[in-house]
């Protein structure tokens, strides 16, 4: 024990070493405060919840092949915007949801995961590949609901369009008191995953999970008060995918939240119909923005909050 505190205080020695004196007085001010005790124990329910969905994630590694793109899922590689680039060639998706950035870094080391391309076959003419995730990550999911979203979301309704494996609603389920929360996805098979997961973990109260293109439930969306769009490049045409973003606009209800992880100017304007919606929602700043000392908030910028005009 006498070795761990030891162990403990050298550490943050290490932390405290590299603050100037104004920051060095402030962290002195914290730990003294009752503040420092309520953030402490904040995070501990924060760890405490995510260690519930890391078992989740566990499961649903043995369900869904290593790439976690199910063979029935229709990938449209985009031909606008900044992914405009990306290709079979030089593209791979590692789902961040299942898979961090650690354990990225330990599958590349092992093999099984590769940080290049050639482009001469057999020769050493390489370009770094470039990887990209259909889910948010679990880091991104706890900002989502601790720092963006309000505290109280009872008696609220969390929508997320395109659902994939779920790793949104599992979130809001740990996450938030959200009375229902409901998951729209097409795709049949990751609807099976979602839904054994659900029953598995019995969160059938509050998740519900809806297999249908979202434009045929304006009614569901009209409903929602939260909607997290997932990032919809990889799974639509871009004349679809513009068709989503009206039907959007039509449906939303006045004061709901959108969560978009690309602003919602560099979503429409590759798609030449940012000025058809330039006063359809605001900015909203964070909701809990005490809690963003949980969270390395630089690792997290890319993730926006709107409220619907």
């Amino acid at each position: 024990m006498f070795v761990d505190i030891i162990n403990a205080k050298s550490r943050l020695l290490d932390v405290f070493a590299d603050l100037d004196d104004d920051e060095l007085i402030a962290m002195e001010q914290w730990i003294g405060s009752k503040q420092y005790k309520k953030d402490l124990e904040n995070k501990k329910s924060l760890i405490k919840s995510d260690e519930a969905i890391t078992k989740i994630v566990d499961v649903i590694k043995g369900m869904v092949p290593f790439e976690a793109e199910m063979a029935s899922e229709k990938i449209e590689y985009p031909i606008v915007g900044d992914a405009a680039d990306c290709n079979k060639v030089n593209t791979r998706h590692v789902d961040e949801f299942l898979y961090d950035e650690e354990q990225v870094q330990e599958l590349v080391k092992d093999g099984k995961l590769s940080r290049h391309y050639c482009i001469d076959c057999n020769s050493q003419n390489i370009k770094e590949l470039t990887y990209i995730s259909h889910s948010k990550s679990r880091l991104q999911l706890q900002y989502i609901y601790k720092v963006l979203l309000p505290k109280d979301l009872e008696c609220k309704l969390i929508l997320d369009v395109g659902s994939r494996f779920g790793g949104v609603l599992y979130g809001a389920y740990y996450f938030t008191n959200a009375s229902k929360i409901v998951g729209i996805e097409l795709n049949k098979e990751c609807c099976e995953v979602q839904e054994k997961i659900i029953s598995q973990f019995k969160m059938g109260k509050r998740i519900q999970v809806v297999n249908s293109d979202v434009l045929n439930k304006g009614d569901l969306v009209a409903k929602s008060d939260v909607c997290i769009i997932n990032c919809l490049d990889f799974f639509v045409s871009t004349e679809e995918h513009k068709r989503l973003w009206y039907f959007f606009k039509e449906h939303l209800k006045k004061g709901s939240y959108v969560v978009l992880d690309r602003s919602i100017v560099d979503t429409l304007q590759p798609l030449d119909i940012f000025d058809e919606f330039a006063d359809w929602l605001s900015v909203s700043k964070p909701m809990q923005l005490e809690n963003e000392i949980l969270f390395d908030v630089e690792e997290l910028h890319q993730l926006y909050l709107y409220i619907v005009n």
